[in-house]
């Protein structure tokens, strides 16, 4: 009986399949190479069998890597078909637009609008970001205004990170979070907001308190949902994510029997926090300042008579006690740590100790300013202070000291890495490039 066009046509996929095989059994051996026939290449005939095989596997090596990619493109497409969306799309052309804005000429000048009140300023993506108490301005390298939009702010503060950056005002119950074209989310609390973290991939946490507890500090995720509280009975004084957003450090106070209580809580985040996800450290008869993470793994804690560099897990790598010494100012950043302090006996004479990421000090000097120092901030390893009148710059090892003259309405100064640093006052910023500083007449 003659077979049927149906079953002709349901074996047709396994012969294919069986020849493929056949195919790459036979080009995954050994090619015999010219010389193994001892006889020398005609290349005068129309095919030589060796360069004919090695093409042939060529064509057959780049067909499996097209299946490959083909499969891979439809398997992410799949698994991830639930971001595909208008908005992500357009957000993501934005983005490219604004990573290439980014690459352009760095302004001098970067004008924004004047804000009633102090405005809070954070570098951002080569630019700047200005929360003023009317509108949240961003500004790219070149000066163009990326975002602007209106606020209502009585004292604007701000939180960055690579890519995201949120707003809210201190005490005040809202906040917003931004990429540098759009606000992607906002909340109305019911409590008022003390401070804010954000980490690389969009994660987030705000500080505020509840009903029940004094402080309380919220975790979002990347997509904007709430993982997790973390409630205190103290008084939450700084709070801050490492850049994966997988580990939080919060700085804490309390007095009991007279004495100051202060805790560092390590948490791992997660929407599935437990007593095992927190860590705690207790120290007595000290007060709480602030701390960051100067690397991924590792927590700075500058408090009011100590520093201590922590591992997430709590274990204290360094603590250095600062003898007869008050710290007035600190800069944290990545891999570094600054804190200079008055003597008890001269407050006039500042000292000034720089350490690295595992506590050890880097360098120790005292420093006659030019008026007194009110900030200081990390580009790179190189530290800048602020005075009302000039910025100084101490290279990585402190031993050249340089300076540059501002005007006195400067409110921030925002250093990067590669030696710029951007003046910011309350309508415009300026940007010091390093010729613009010189030897500094300071020992």
């Amino acid at each position: 009986m003659a077979k049927s066009k149906r079953d002709r046509q349901g074996k047709q996929p396994s012969a294919f399949l069986r020849g493929l095989w056949e195919r790459l059994r036979r080009l995954s051996g050994r090619l015999p190479l010219p010389e193994d026939g001892g006889e020398p290449i005609d290349f005068s005939s129309p095919s030589i069998p060796y360069y004919r095989n090695l093409a042939e596997r060529f064509s057959l090596a780049r067909i499996i890597l097209y299946l490959a990619l083909f499969v891979f493109v439809v398997t992410a497409l799949l698994s991830n078909r639930h971001l595909l969306t208008y908005s992500n799309l357009y957000y993501l052309v934005k983005d490219i637009n604004a990573a290439a804005l980014t690459a352009q000429d760095l302004a001098n000048t970067l004008e924004y609008p004047a804000s009633q009140s102090a405005p809070a300023f954070a570098a951002y993506r080569g630019g700047l970001v200005v929360a003023g108490s009317d509108e949240v301005t961003v500004l790219n390298g070149a000066g163009k205004k990326t975002l602007s939009e209106g606020v209502s702010y009585g004292s604007p503060a701000v939180a960055v990170s690579d890519k995201y950056f949120l707003t809210y005002g201190l005490g005040e119950c809202s906040f917003a979070l931004y990429n540098a074209f759009s606000r992607v989310y906002g909340e109305d609390t019911e409590y008022p907001v003390y401070g804010a973290a954000v980490a690389d991939d969009g994660s987030f946490a705000v500080l505020t308190r509840s009903q029940t507890y004094t402080s309380e500090v919220i975790f979002y995720d990347r997509d904007m949902n709430r993982l997790a509280a973390y409630h205190l009975g103290g008084y939450a004084t700084s709070l801050t994510l490492n850049p994966s957003g997988e580990t939080a450090a919060i700085l804490s106070v309390d007095s009991e029997d007279g004495l100051w209580i202060t805790k560092i809580s390590l948490i791992r985040v997660s929407d599935r926090m437990t007593e095992n996800s927190v860590q705690t450290v207790t120290l007595t008869d000290t007060f709480g300042g602030v701390c960051g993470f100067v690397a991924e793994d590792r927590v700075a804690a500058v408090l009011s008579d100590r520093l201590l560099i922590l591992r997430p897990d709590g274990e204290i790598l360094s603590e250095t006690v600062f003898d007869g010494l008050t710290p007035t100012l600190c800069a944290i950043g990545a891999g570094r740590v600054a804190v200079l302090s008055e003597k008890s006996t001269d407050l006039s004479e500042k000292d000034l100790k720089v350490f690295d990421k595992s506590g050890k000090i880097v360098y120790n000097r005292s420093i006659a300013w030019d008026g007194s120092p009110t900030a200081m901030a990390f580009g790179g390893y190189t530290l800048y202070v602020r005075t009302a009148t000039a910025v100084y710059r101490l290279s990585p090892d402190g031993r050249e000291l340089l300076y540059a003259p501002i005007n006195r309405d400067a409110v921030c100064i925002l250093p990067d890495e590669d030696g710029n640093v951007l003046v910011c006052g309350t309508a415009y910023a300026t940007r010091l490039r390093q010729a613009d500083f010189t030897a500094s007449a300071s020992n």
